[in-house]
């Protein structure tokens, strides 16, 4: 009688997963959809071919069995079936209720514009070297690059010493040049997002040199502090330390004043406590707004508000001044962000496409995180998340345990981005090294609730180059940050085919002639094709609103799985270490299917795409990483 009311429960479960995936896949009226359906069809019939069957055992061995234990088995499979039922509630829930904007199912591409293509002979990247390359955007799945700055720039910082925000530099190309790359790439479905930089210009900036001269309006366009005198010896205002070193107050002779810098000495800060500096970038905004684009980057946002009783910075136990509520992360900063969403919403009124903002802040998330704003007063659609870039070489332990801090801390309704490099610090490869490079970007792809902001040459690899100190471009940065930015290798002719100029503003790294995208393509196997996949995998449903789990499978073992309903299960399982290790997934989740199938393996894993494993027991290279999805038969 039981076994006839179980299989009349799994005829009744079998039609309703069943008509709920075809009721899906009609909805979304899409090919890939109803393929997904049937693949997961078919995963359900062999998943209860393999349960009948072990129920079927069970009624056999009754005479041995005593009678707690058929009706613990049986209480058992009705627990799997509420499972079942109460996933593909959840997923119906999802299906009809969570609707994704175009930022968070985007993959967003950096590009530093002066690296990527030359197409002048001047040995430096332009906007029509971007416009060439617009295939290879396609082919990578990119639905929005980032730009980093494009402006009339000296160079003292690579572009970030601004001296006009409504123009474009010469060295880059023309207002014309831009205007047809934005229609181009929107013409091919890509988004376009500019880097903005509020907190500072060029010292060779107009504002700033009328600033000097005490010109109205500009006297107080910059942060201006008059000096102290101990013994008749002139001092700075306080202890305020400039990110690069050393104090963040510069005297002017012309002026008589010390002004306030918190990056480097010809980059002065902007008095955000000027009205008319903030209507400044509000008009800067909207000026770039009116020409079509989809978003913006800002810039050293911690940054642009201080304190204005100029009190010195109390030290702290590692001996370096206080930054917060001093010179970073002041309320105010949090308020001017609210400030700008308002603008970009005005213009998402008015054609229903959203206006994207990022904010760039290295502050611990418990700061970071107030960008997001509140629905009242809505701030950044997200701050960009730094903890993978701020430290490498963490344990499992670490990154289960900084990323449930992350999604326990994230506000709700709030959205993450998953970064493993950029231009200020250097090549992902760099921290985490070519070998785990896949890995790295199965967990910047496959995590949830976040969107991957790529660096570009990340996906191909792309290594860090050693430049002696008279090929670095401007000396003041430091020793890193140029490394990272040195030209795309796109094949292995001349120049990596970045330029036919000999001499290219930064020199090319010399391993171009294997590590480049012709040869990747024509590879078999390679960083290249591997991020592809990875990239292709997170378009399934599963990967944007499906649920996650974390693991610390050993020290230096982490993984994650990734689930929407109990038949379909993936795992990622990524060796951080440098030693070989053996893996037993069901020690941590019981439920998987004894055998799991490859899905996607790291270039230098021992097991292929397609290999089949037993989930209790298969080995991990070191630095592998493998995307497993669960089978049943």
């Amino acid at each position: 009688m039981v076994l006839k009311m179980v299989f009349q429960y799994i005829a009744r479960m079998s039609f309703l997963i069943f008509l709920c995936f075809i009721i899906l896949g009609v909805e979304a009226g899409n090919k890939e959809l109803i393929d997904l359906h049937l693949e997961e069809k078919s995963n359900i019939e062999l998943g209860l071919k393999s349960i009948v069957n072990n129920i079927f055992k069970e009624e056999t061995n009754l005479e041995y069995k005593v009678k707690n234990n058929r009706t613990e088995s049986i209480q058992n499979f009705s627990g799997k079936t509420q499972f079942i039922k109460e996933n593909l509630e959840d997923i119906f829930n999802k299906k009809n209720k969570t609707k994704l904007d175009w930022w968070q199912t985007c993959l967003i591409y950096e590009i530093y514009p002066r690296s990527f293509k030359d197409s002048t002979g001047t040995g430096m990247g332009d906007l029509r070297g971007i416009i060439e390359k617009i295939p290879y955007l396609k082919y990578l799945g990119v639905c929005a690059v980032w730009l980093t700055p494009i402006y009339p720039s000296p160079g003292v910082d690579l572009g970030y010493d601004i001296t006009d925000f409504k123009a474009i530099g010469e060295n880059i190309g023309t207002m014309e040049d831009f205007e047809e790359l934005k229609n181009k790439l929107h013409e091919n479905g890509i988004k376009i997002i500019l880097d903005i930089v509020p907190n500072h210009t060029s010292d060779k900036h107009e504002w700033f040199i009328k600033s000097v001269q005490r010109e109205e309006p500009y006297t107080d366009y910059y942060v201006w502090v008059d000096a102290k005198y101990v013994n008749g010896t002139r001092q700075v205002p306080n202890n305020w330390m400039a990110i690069f070193g050393n104090t963040m107050w510069e005297w002017n002779e012309i002026r008589q004043q010390y002004y306030l810098h918190q990056f480097l000495i010809p980059q002065p800060d902007l008095n955000f406590w000027n009205p008319l500096v903030r209507k400044e970038i509000k008009d800067i905004l909207r000026f770039w707004l009116d020409k079509g684009v989809d978003g913006f980057r800002m810039d050293a946002i911690p940054h642009i508000y201080e304190r204005q009783d100029f009190l010195d910075s109390p030290i702290l136990n590692d001996g370096t001044p206080e930054i917060i509520d001093y010179t970073q992360g002041l309320d105010e900063c949090f308020y001017e962000v609210n400030e700008w969403r308002y603008l970009l919403d005005e213009y998402t009124k008015k054609d229903g496409k959203t206006r994207f903002m990022a904010i760039e802040s290295y502050l611990k998330f418990k700061y970071s995180k107030k960008f997001y704003g509140n629905e009242t007063n809505p701030g950044a659609h997200f701050p960009l998340n730094v903890c993978f870039i701020v430290s490498s070489h963490m344990s499992a332990k670490e990154y289960v345990d900084t990323l449930t801090e992350l999604f326990s801390n994230l506000p709700t309704g709030a959205w993450l981005s998953w970064i493993i490099g950029n231009h200020d610090t250097q090549r992902a490869t760099f921290r985490f090294g070519l070998e785990l490079i896949d890995g790295m970007h199965m967990i910047q792809l496959l995590l949830p609730t976040g969107t991957p902001v790529v660096y570009m040459g990340d996906e191909l690899g792309m290594t860090n180059t050693y430049l002696r100190d008279d090929q670095r471009y401007y000396d003041v940065l430091g020793p890193n940050r140029e490394k990272g930015r040195t030209p795309f290798q796109w094949d292995s002719s001349p120049q990596a085919g970045f330029s036919n100029k000999t001499k290219t503003w930064l020199p090319v790294n010399p391993n171009y002639v294997t590590l480049n995208v012709e040869s990747e393509m024509a590879a078999r196997r390679s960083h290249l094709k591997i991020f592809k996949e990875i990239a292709n995998l997170r378009e399934l449903e599963v990967f944007r609103t499906g649920n996650v789990e974390l693991y610390e499978i050993s020290e230096y073992v982490f993984a994650f799985s990734r689930s929407n309903n109990f038949f379909k299960n993936y795992f990622i399982v990524i060796n951080l270490g440098s030693e070989l290790e053996n893996i037993n997934l069901k020690k941590f989740k019981n439920s998987l299917s004894p055998k799991m199938i490859v899905k996607i393996s790291s270039l230098y894993a021992e097991q292929s795409n397609g290999d089949i494993v037993s989930a209790k027991s298969f080995t991990l290279r070191p630095s592998a990483a493998l995307v497993l999805e669960s089978i049943f038969y």
